[in-house]
């Protein structure tokens, strides 16, 4: 190798020609040296998928995996044995087989692809020809994950086991359409293996996606990472674990099972340093090109009608030499705003569980009566009635844990897990948040794992002041305004661009719930020179004028009034000018302890602020 090196490099003899030889020679040396590395280490490598199921849809993926994944490893010096489409034996007498050739290698790597399932806590990969009709069928046409890593029991070396098999399961329908007694789980439930390292394409509980491409998140996201030298297989398995995360825009998320001793394992050494040559003085190669502003508008404006996070994050990779550009704050800003609605749209966020003090080892949860009352809230603020913020788990807050856990699409059940920490509302957050007292919120003083549709708002909202709590389920704000008031026109555009709506009054306690929330702060409050007090204004407004004062009225959302709370006597059109409702209370009707709970009609002109609600 070092005579063709030599040979290559007096064959440079023209100073100009030889202006780029140092780099690419170094570069040329080092990957032919990386990839002779670890040629002392055997390793093997079985790689099975099953896609063409016989009894449900085929899988789309799963051969394109194995096709790509293999030579891959191939590239990185195992010896791979392709194992396609099998049925139950077969599936079985791969395993044996391969457990075998393990025996004396250094590496024994086994990748699977296809439908996998978890009934009562215990994982099953599924040949292509099970039909699975019932839950007990699974013992007698499936192959336990639990058999498969005992047969990987014997060789001593390093052993590696991944499965591709977390995907939305067809077999689960027809199982529980059998009335099903047994636990039918979402996706792999977590396990503990000892002496191997096993990842999932999605931690346990959760589902694997497809994907749109030729190959699996997961898959993709291992041949992009594997070849990397000098890559830690720790630190390979985080990789791994962020692309997919970026990909699925958070969707999906790898998990590693096991642990790995405490040297590092390379699977492809990193590149040595070659030792320097001495090469003709040569003038400096001119610096790389950076982008031009018309080239940075053009990509702004093709992904601004892509509408979609991961093109945005391409967006300010690709840019990231123009920092502190506008268009890339701006860029930044939209990619947030996409994020934000999709968090609303599903329900949830995702994050680290908030509840640290419930966590105690592991996944193990350990709950007190305050941390019941904590989920009990932020059950509340999802929209999932608890039945009260006592904590105890009645039936009603099992009931909304069950729902909560259905919308996130988690293990079903009533049990309270990290998984369900991971997107439960964060109860403590709210608390510091909240006033008695209207106060202004920037974006800077929002923490993150701020309850979505919350952020939206107070981000909508900022630098005006005003207060907010929930109630079954919806957000209630209220904003302050000068004593003149905004028009019914910019209050309806602030209430849609904040993600709701001027509020829509439809019962005794709803309005009670406004009344005690405006109250806390007297400026929400305004007393006039005839001793009436008015109040914020509401989503009460007169579409049409006919049969006034009493025709026409009807919600900002267009829902119906089904609710009086007027004042006796109103609505009134005073001066055939009040359209609008608020909250008031008649000098007459101002004794102790009264509360300014009924409505009037105005001109939308005046008053306190206004009340806004998100659904």
């Amino acid at each position: 190798m070092f005579e063709l090196f030599k040979s290559v490099f007096l064959s440079c003899v023209d100073v100009s020609r030889c202006r780029l030889f140092l780099p690419l020679s170094v570069v040329l040396f080092g990957f032919a040296v990386a990839a002779t590395a670890s040629t002392t280490e055997r390793r093997v490598a079985l790689v099975i998928v099953n896609g063409e199921y016989s009894h449900v849809p085929r899988l789309q993926n799963p051969t394109n995996d194995a096709l790509d994944l293999a030579q891959t490893l191939r590239r990185i010096g195992f010896e791979v044995t392709e194992a396609i489409d099998l049925d139950y034996r077969d599936m079985r007498l791969a395993v044996r087989d391969f457990s075998e050739q393990a025996e004396n290698a250094d590496i024994a790597l086994l990748y699977y692809a296809g439908h996998g399932i978890e009934i009562e806590n215990t994982n099953y990969l599924i040949p292509i020809n099970a039909e699975l009709k019932r839950a007990s069928d699974v013992e007698f046409e499936a192959l336990r994950l639990d058999a498969l890593l005992s047969a990987l029991a014997a060789p001593k070396g390093l052993k590696i086991v991944l499965i591709d098999a977390c995907r939305d399961n067809p077999f689960r329908v027809s199982m529980r359409q059998s009335g099903a007694t047994r636990s039918i789980g979402r996706g792999l439930a977590r396990i503990e293996p000892t002496g191997v390292v096993v990842g999932y394409a999605a931690k346990g509980g959760t589902y694997a996606l497809d994907g749109h491409q030729r190959n699996s998140p997961y898959a993709m996201a291992l041949m992009e990472h594997l070849e990397t030298p000098g890559l830690e297989l720790g630190k390979l398995f985080r990789k791994v674990r962020d692309s997919v995360f970026e990909v699925t825009e958070q969707q999906q998320e790898p998990f590693v099972y096991g642990s790995l001793p405490g040297h590092d394992i390379y699977l492809v050494d990193p590149l040595p340093v070659a030792m320097p040559i001495p090469v003709p003085v040569a003038e400096a190669p001119p610096p790389a090109p950076i982008l031009d502003d018309q080239e940075l508008s053009r990509d702004f404006a093709v992904t601004s009608e892509r509408q979609s996070p991961t093109a945005w994050r391409s967006f300010l990779q690709k840019h990231q030499v123009h920092e502190g550009h506008p268009l890339l704050e701006l860029a930044e800003e939209r990619m947030a705003a996409l994020l934000l609605d999709r968090d609303i749209d599903r329900g949830y966020s995702i994050g680290e569980p908030w509840l640290a003090t419930a966590v105690r080892s592991g996944e193990q949860i350990s709950l007190t009566r305050q941390d019941r009352q904590l989920i009990q809230q932020s059950l509340n603020m999802m929209g999932f009635d608890t039945g009260g913020v006592d904590g105890q788990f009645g039936p009603k807050s099992r009931r909304a844990i069950g729902k909560a856990r259905t919308r996130a699409g988690l293990a079903p059940g009533t049990n309270v897990d990290v998984a369900l920490l991971r997107i439960l509302p964060n109860a403590l957050i709210l608390r510091q948040l909240q006033s008695d007292k209207a106060r202004s919120y920037l974006p800077e003083d929002l923490p993150s794992g701020l309850e979505p549709r919350l952020r939206k708002a107070l981000l909508a909202l900022k630098g005006r002041k005003l207060l907010f709590d929930y109630f079954q389920g919806h957000l209630y704000i209220v904003v302050s305004t000068p004593w003149t008031g905004s028009s019914w026109k910019f209050t309806s555009e602030l209430a849609q661009k904040a993600g709701g709506h001027l509020v829509a009054i439809g019962s005794r306690v709803e309005n009670d719930f406004l009344v005690d929330l405006f109250s806390q702060d007297e400026t929400f409050i305004h007393k006039d020179w005839q001793g009436h007090q008015m109040g914020p204004n509401i989503g009460l407004h007169q579409v049409d004028f006919s049969n006034e004062p009493a025709g026409g009225w009807e919600w900002a959302n267009g829902d119906r009034v089904t609710y009086n709370g007027w004042s006796p006597g109103n609505p009134d059109n005073h001066r055939n000018q009040q359209h609008i409702a608020r909250f008031w209370l008649k000098a007459k009707m101002n004794r102790a302890g009264a509360k300014v709970r009924y409505w009037d009609d105005g001109t939308g002109g005046y008053g306190t602020g206004f009340i806004i609600e998100i659904e």
